[in-house]
């Protein structure tokens, strides 16, 4: 017999909580949670649940706060588990071209940034053709967790990378938070984009009511790679892997270049 979905998911918490010590610092969770967390791909998720993957969110959201893991995180950086962004540590990382995106640029210009569309756009839970992402830097200057991925190792993302701080100062700028997976599901119900067997959100529908969508890491433990019933059917499986903002207008007060990984680092 296959293991029920919410069976999967408290292995998932297992496997975050293997480096839960409550005395290690918060780089070294951030980082284990960045090495856990990809590895729940399409694939792997199909494979470990047998294509059981519907859960109710708040059973999704009781078992990720069962994390013990999570717990630690948000006593330093307790933005980063469960919001509100703090949008003074936000960065973005530009990095060399590749054979697939030739034109990709280091440089951070507003001029390359694509809002979504009026109309329906391509479904996707996690759009990579417009907006930009940003991950949050932590407290003490340490790097944010799309570089921790990065460091990891990714032929897709050759250096030079160049990692931009970008200061959102307005308070009128909206941020929606994701703290979970009934936050999650709130969303997509409200902005809801049907496509075959699955409901997405409607970016474009979005980006009228919010200049940028918060994913927490409290969040990512508990929908990555499960579907939730919505009043239009269930939820397209989302997969973000690390803490980020998709930002879907360009409402940056201020950007700065803080760091550059040359070509030929170790």
């Amino acid at each position: 017999m296959r293991p029920t979905p919410a069976l999967i998911l408290r292995r998932r918490v297992a496997d975050l909580d293997t480096a839960a010590d409550p005395k290690a610092p918060a780089d070294t969770g951030l980082r284990h949670f960045t090495s856990v967390m990809p590895l729940w791909t399409e694939p792997e998720t199909a494979a470990r649940t047998g294509g059981r993957t519907v859960l109710e969110p708040t059973e999704a959201d009781a078992v990720a706060d069962g994390c013990r893991l999570l717990r630690h995180l948000a006593r330093d950086e307790a933005s980063l588990v469960r919001g509100p962004v703090d949008r003074t540590r936000q960065h973005w990382i530009g990095t060399g071209p590749h054979e697939l995106a030739p034109s990709r640029r280091p440089a951070l210009d507003r001029a390359w940034f694509t809002p979504p569309p009026g109309n329906a756009n391509i479904p996707s839970t996690k759009p990579f053709h417009l907006g930009l992402y940003t991950s949050t830097a932590q407290r003490d200057g340490g790097p944010g967790m799309w570089r921790m991925y990065l460091d990891q190792g990714s032929t897709l993302h050759p250096r030079p990378w160049h990692t931009w701080e970008l200061q959102v100062t307005d308070p009128a700028t909206t941020v929606l938070e994701i703290a979970g997976a009934s936050d999650w599901a709130a969303f997509v119900d409200r902005y809801p984009l049907v496509h075959r067997d699955s409901v997405f959100p409607d970016w474009g529908k979005v980006a009228r009511d919010y200049a940028g969508v918060h994913l927490t890491l409290r969040a990512i433990v508990a929908i990555q790679g499960f579907r939730f019933p919505v009043e239009a059917g269930l939820t397209a499986p989302a997969y973000w892997d690390v803490e980020s903002v998709l930002w879907l207008r360009w409402c940056f007060s201020a950007v700065r270049l803080v760091d550059v990984t040359p070509s030929d680092a170790v």
